[in-house]
């Protein structure tokens, strides 16, 4: 009766190590398989950053059309002259480099609208049928597109961006003003006018602070800014600081004198405009207005004099 005890006792044992080494079989080969899986996860990963799937994961377009255009852009700057290079910089940074325009494109852009023009106009004169006269306007007028279209486009956002500018200078200043004031230096001021405005204005702000930080002196930068601006309102705030810093005069001070004297010529300007709208109404009311209102008012009783006038026999 004791050794089936003991029999008993021992198929039990076999039984749960079975099963203990079946479970631990099972986990060790779960461990592995994860491990397994984990190793091909990574070299997928290291396989999709290498520089040969990066390229194959791009478009057509990116890699053929893309580099080709770069060497012509870059072919092109090399034989565009200095001075046009320096031209076309001047006026990128006066619009603000606008849609991100560099100096190579801009130019590259002017190149391609010279030469579409001059194939549109060749095309306008050789296949519209009408008279040689307007042939020569059409292709003369699809020429000048091309030519003017570029620097057309970045003047538009130069004034754009002046305007922007000269409205949002002088509540800039009380802003420098307050942070003067309160015992902020002149940079840090900047710091904060930058930190809590946006704008192209507030680009320039930070720009200079960059330059400085670089090296380039505090009235050198400033000055930089007032050329790349050309806006006359910024140059008198730069003459006024430089000013300012020569003999020692308090800069909030003189930050609010300039405010005020900018809100001052706001104020003188909107009203020589409006003194000049007088003016430029005289000729559209006397060639469109004038002629309508006469029409509408004299048409029919002109209209029924005549018609008095035929049944009378005159």
């Amino acid at each position: 009766m004791a050794g089936l005890f003991i029999i008993i006792g021992l198929l039990v044992f076999v039984a749960i190590a079975v099963l203990i080494a079946g479970f631990a079989t099972e986990s060790h080969a779960v461990r592995i398989w994860e491990r397994v899986e984990d190793v091909q996860q990574r070299s997928r990963v290291v396989m999709k950053g290498t520089q040969l799937d990066r390229a194959l994961s791009k478009s057509i377009s990116e890699r053929l059309l893309v580099p080709s255009l770069q060497r012509v852009r870059d072919r092109i700057m090399q034989l565009m002259p200095s001075q046009a290079v320096a031209a076309a910089r001047n006026k990128l940074d006066r619009a603000g480099s606008p849609s991100g325009l560099t100096v190579s494109t801009f130019l590259t852009l002017r190149l391609i609208a010279f030469i579409g023009g001059l194939i549109t106009a060749g095309a306008f004169f050789v296949l519209w049928p009408g008279a040689t006269l307007h042939r020569w306007l059409g292709s003369g007028l699809l020429l000048l597109l091309g030519i003017l279209g570029p620097d057309y486009y970045l003047d538009t956002k130069i004034r754009g961006r002046q305007y922007t500018i000269r409205k949002s200078l002088p509540d800039l200043i009380d802003l420098l003003v307050v942070s003067a004031e309160a015992g902020t230096g002149l940079d840090g001021a900047l710091a904060v006018v930058i930190k809590r405005k946006e704008g192209p204005l507030v680009d320039e702000f930070n720009r200079v602070l960059a330059e400085m930080r670089l090296g380039k002196s505090r009235q050198q930068a400033w000055e930089d800014m007032a050329k790349r601006v050309d806006l006359d309102e910024l140059r008198m705030l730069v003459a006024a600081l430089r000013q300012a810093e020569q003999l020692g005069v308090s800069i909030a001070k003189t930050l609010r004198t300039q405010a005020d004297a900018l809100r001052t010529q706001r104020s003188l300007r909107v009203r020589q405009i409006a003194a000049s709208l007088a003016i430029k109404m005289l000729f559209p009311l006397i060639f469109f207005i004038l002629p309508a209102l006469f029409i509408t008012v004299l048409g029919p009783g002109l209209m029924t004099v005549m018609s008095s006038f035929k049944e009378l026999g005159w």
